[in-house]
């Protein structure tokens, strides 16, 4: 019997990460990547030709059999779904949602960042004073002020954004920082002045930064 462990992408085949014959080693696979996946900010936006809600799920799947018994599963709204492949091709053993880190475009970055780069490399920068430093952020975009200066962080829509924000004051609460001001999302009332700045150290176009999602 073949058996295979597969990536979807919203219900769509991504990849393949292995096969086997022997049920028993696949199990013993599927539950390992299963347990292993461990991200600190999960990809939930795909903004490949347009931004749009992104699901990756890990299933063990075996060859068709006349007599398998559908897999018994619950849609977005909680109602129990039988799961049949409609080609007769093959069976779900075992699914769970699959998490991939996402990455961030940080300006004047020559590479993207994970949430962890970003905690290492610029909430937690080390300085020779101690210095006060601020968090916050306008739609889709996540600022983190230091030194008269300030990082901006394009994340690919303001959930994504709000998510960041939650994460980086969660990991400072947690650890004690106290030299990092949390504010929020930046006020009507400061909107402009934030645009502002964007655009004298960016060179932007207005356009641009009145974007609320990143997009290829």
């Amino acid at each position: 019997m073949l058996y295979r462990i597969i990536i979807t992408q919203n219900g769509k085949r991504k990849k393949i990460l292995h096969k086997s014959n022997d049920l028993k080693f696949i199990k013993r696979k599927y539950f390992n990547v299963k347990d292993k996946n461990k991200v600190l900010f999960s990809k939930k936006t795909n903004s490949y030709l347009k931004t749009k809600p992104v699901k990756y799920e890990l299933i063990l799947i075996k060859k068709w059999e006349s007599g398998d018994i559908p897999f018994i599963d619950r849609d977005d709204l909680g109602r129990v779904v039988e799961i049949n492949d409609t080609d007769n091709k093959w069976t779900i053993l075992y699914k769970n949602e699959y998490f991939y880190e996402e990455t961030f475009t940080i300006f004047d970055h020559n590479k993207k960042l994970t949430a962890i780069d970003i905690i290492k490399n610029i909430v937690m920068e080390k300085h020779k004073t101690i210095m006060i430093k601020q968090v916050n952020y306008i739609h889709n975009k996540l600022l983190i002020h230091q030194d008269n200066d300030f990082n901006i962080i394009l994340c690919k829509c303001p959930a994504d954004s709000k998510r960041l924000y939650d994460i980086l004051e969660n990991f400072c609460e947690n650890n004690k920082i106290n030299n990092i001001l949390f504010t929020g999302s930046v006020g009507n009332l400061n909107k402009t002045d934030v645009y502002k700045m964007i655009i004298e150290k960016t060179g932007w176009s207005k356009n641009k930064i009145y974007r609320t999602t990143t997009r290829p």
